[in-house]
């Protein structure tokens, strides 16, 4: 990736467009610059560099991609059909009773998220503040986010010792939480009127009840998705409802859905927040295998509490669930919406609460119905051809779409976007338990910079006083 941005620099001639607009100045690594010392360019600081970078693997770590150029997709389903119209015959030659086929169309939308690099000041970027001034430094470890989520080809080293690699890394970080939060929050009820900021429907739109025919508006409840209140309740029972009552009943109803419309074999996933899942871990062994259990007056069940501690921790190490004899991996995923005491009623401080969802990923002949697309920018090369050089470029097959922005001279930006959206072929064999309350001891940190658990710290620019010299004062 690097050495397709250096030549773009080697052509001044291949301008995209004139952006008098600065995003701001780049932070530098190395050297003083007019806005700060190098973040690293302290005298002593180790090779060895480690990353407290906190990364979401998600729902996009189950999804595989896909490429597409198509805006309005329609997925066709066939609903079902419809009741006898007529009467039986009264003879042999009558008119019989008669019956029509119905089908629903369902579509998909991609979002867009655009991220700019701060503008780079070619030679600040190269200058070093003096021997002391290392750029051998090494990144023993860095948490990059979901699958297919970063720009690959930025080498972590490179970053931590130039500016435009490490630019290009903030802006390819800023891009992926952002569109990490659209897998499942995305709406494009926030679009911008212009276009250039548009979201994907996210799961937690199309994992929903109310399901419409795309052309014509009318009502499919046949591929309803199952969805279900848990109230408020907590998820370890103490409030009166049962957890396992409810998602037993989530997968029976998904899983013969999936049967009875002759999709099996299939496979889905179960995700839901972390913090949701250290509690929901924690109680089901011994709710699941007691569940619905009535010795008879006189009898005694016992249950071993090793082997439920031996099958909880099996959980969590395999991130998996049983459900009604059936196993099925566990997601867990930062960006799920999570309700607090202040964004939802009910709730007290150090309360939470979540949702869990059942996707499916294929079905019968390992068919994908749940996938992400992205449009593939690999076909823009046609039209690229007929500019004066290569201004734009793409990476990682296509998902990504750079741009080198010239800012006046000896300055240059990147521009990075990515427009993708999540397709969900069967809602109806999709489904989603809400409101379900738990009480961790400690709340996880945060992937998403919006809560109030994400940490970071330290700073950003360094500054560092000059060096006395006669000639200062003159």
């Amino acid at each position: 990736m690097l050495q397709e941005i250096l030549k773009q620099m080697e052509k001044p001639e291949g301008v995209v467009e004139k952006d008098s607009a600065n995003t701001g100045t780049a932070q530098p690594l190395h050297g003083r610059t007019s806005v700060g010392v190098g973040l690293f360019a302290g005298q002593g600081v180790d090779r060895d560099v480690m990353s407290s970078h906190y990364r979401c693997d998600g729902i996009a770590q189950a999804l595989p991609m896909f490429p597409s150029v198509f805006t309005d997709p329609y997925y066709a389903t066939i609903t079902g059909f419809t009741a006898d119209s007529g009467n039986e015959p009264a003879t042999p030659c009558y008119d019989a009773p008669y019956a029509f086929m119905k089908s629903c169309e369902l579509t998909a939308q991609f979002g867009r998220v655009i991220r700019d690099t701060k503008t780079i000041e070619i030679d600040e970027a190269i200058l070093r503040l003096n021997r002391g001034d290392m750029t051998d430094l090494r990144l023993l470890n860095f948490s990059q986010g979901q699958k297919n989520s970063l720009p690959t080809g930025i080498s972590m080293d490179q970053m931590l010792n130039i500016q435009t690699v490490n630019e290009m890394l903030i802006a390819g970080v800023s891009l992926s939480r952002r569109i990490a939060g659209h897998y499942w929050t995305g709406s494009p009820a926030n679009n911008n009127a212009g276009g250039g900021y548009m979201e994907m429907p996210g799961l937690e739109n199309q994992v929903v009840t109310g399901q419409i025919d795309a052309r014509t508006g009318t009502a499919c409840p046949a591929l309803d998705s199952d969805v279900k209140n848990f109230t408020m309740n907590n998820v370890n029972g103490t409030d009166g409802k049962s957890i396992v009552e409810y998602l037993t009943m989530l997968e029976y109803w998904i899983y013969n859905n999936a049967e009875q419309t002759g999709m099996l074999p299939a496979k889905w996933v179960v995700a839901m927040r972390p913090g949701l899942w250290k509690e929901l871990s924690d109680i089901w062994p011994c709710q699941n295998n007691t569940f619905h259990c009535n010795p008879t007056t006189g009898n005694t069940g016992q249950i071993d509490a090793t082997v439920m501690m031996n099958d909880r921790n099996a959980m969590r190490d395999g991130m998996y669930i049983d459900i009604n004899g059936r196993r099925y991996p566990v997601i867990t995923d930062g960006f799920m919406t999570e309700w607090t005491v202040v964004t939802k009623a009910g709730l007290l401080p150090g309360q939470y609460a979540g949702s869990i969802f059942m996707i499916p990923l294929v079905v019968t002949g390992n068919y994908p119905v749940t996938y992400i697309e992205y449009v593939d920018y690999t076909k823009i090369n046609g039209d690229v051809a007929q500019l004066r050089g290569k201004e734009l470029f793409w990476t990682d097959d296509g998902k990504y779409l750079w741009a080198y922005v010239d800012n006046e001279g000896f300055c240059y930006k990147l521009k990075v976007k990515a427009e993708q959206r999540i397709v969900l072929r069967t809602p109806q064999l999709a489904g989603r338990i809400d409101n379900i309350k738990y009480q961790p001891l400690q709340h996880l940190r945060d992937p998403n910079p919006a809560s109030s658990y994400w940490l970071d710290g330290g700073v950003s620019m360094r500054t560092l006083a000059r060096p006395q010299a006669v000639w200062v004062t003159r």
